[in-house]
């Protein structure tokens, strides 16, 4: 049995990269195009792995060539895959354009994640994990039930609102932390602007939204690093100096980090420190699962990486 529980989608990643988005209606060249391991769950599944952790992936691939290859994929990352299923329906895909700033698009074809469903958890698993994962690439349904079992059996619940779909009362209730990227939590408490949040506008959104929302919270900001919203406080961690070559699964290392971290006993303010310094070193390699640290190139960046002031 595994001490943290990865529950979620499971994708191929087909990547494309160009030196700018294009214009509507153009046809621009690409520089490359290269397929990867990928998919918000399988992400964070790969970067617990990576630092150590004992995880299960709960998932589901297709009757496909792309369902066996992701398969081998997977167990060769070290993962518990008792619990991945095979669906009649054809493996997840994405499809991902990367730019020369390293931003990105991605579209998303759930194919076999949408029949993911939380009674592939059997109880036993549920009773020795501690910590339970999960993101909105499945069915948001499966994963209420799935944290209804969990709180249950006293685990702590981590939910990565991505892709962003409004979670309900009951999953918000059942949920210890949120995160969200920056556009993710515009979503979410219905800012209509796409000027970036500076930190007067968190501390006044988290602030209206503590009454009634009793989770911690945890927002991305891409370079600028994070805020973290913790018993009514809001605290900001800077984000680190890198060259970034590719930000696709940076979220995901963000998150499988941090649960990590958590797992060690560590703060939420010493976990969002790691998870950041985390993500901060997948930014620099191409992929997504492909590009999640070891614990010891994290432990070994301590002071190698500068924070940004602004």
């Amino acid at each position: 049995m595994s001490e943290i529980l990865v529950f979620g989608g499971v994708n191929l990643d087909q990547v494309v990269y160009l030196p700018r988005a294009p214009k509507e209606g153009e046809t621009l060249e690409g520089k490359s195009v290269q397929t990867f391991l990928g998919g918000k769950g399988a992400n964070q599944a790969v970067a617990l792995s990576r630092l150590g952790a004992s995880v299960s992936f709960v998932g589901n691939v297709g009757q496909d060539s792309f369902g066996k290859e992701l398969t081998l994929e997977l167990s060769n990352e070290g993962l518990d895959l008792s619990m991945l299923g095979v669906a009649q329906e054809k493996t997840g895909t994405a499809f991902i354009n990367v730019f020369n700033n390293s931003d990105n698009q991605i579209i998303y074809v759930p194919g076999a994640n949408q029949f993911t469903n939380h009674k592939q958890v059997p109880k036993e698993s549920l009773e020795e994990a501690k910590i339970v994962v999960s993101q909105m690439e499945v069915n948001s349904e499966e994963v209420e039930q799935l944290f209804v079992n969990s709180k249950e059996n006293n685990c702590l619940t981590i939910l990565n609102v991505a892709p962003f779909r409004k979670p309900s009362d009951l999953l918000i209730s059942n949920t210890d932390i949120l995160v969200f990227n920056e556009l993710e939590f515009r979503l979410f408490v219905g800012i209509e602007t796409s000027e970036r949040l500076e930190m007067d506008d968190l501390k006044r959104k988290l602030d209206s939204i503590s009454i009634s929302i009793k989770s911690s919270l945890i927002i991305t900001l891409g370079e600028r690093g994070l805020v973290y919203f913790e018993d009514k406080d809001m605290n900001y961690i800077k984000g680190h100096e890198v060259e970034a070559i590719d930000t696709v699964g940076s979220g995901d290392c963000f998150v499988g980090a941090l649960s990590f971290s958590l797992l060690k006993g560590k703060s939420l303010k010493e976990s969002c420190e790691f998870a950041n310094k985390s993500a901060a070193i997948s930014v620099t390699r191409k992929g997504a699962a492909a590009s999640m640290p070891t614990i010891d190139e994290v432990e070994n960046l301590k002071g190698a990486i500068s924070t940004l002031d602004n």
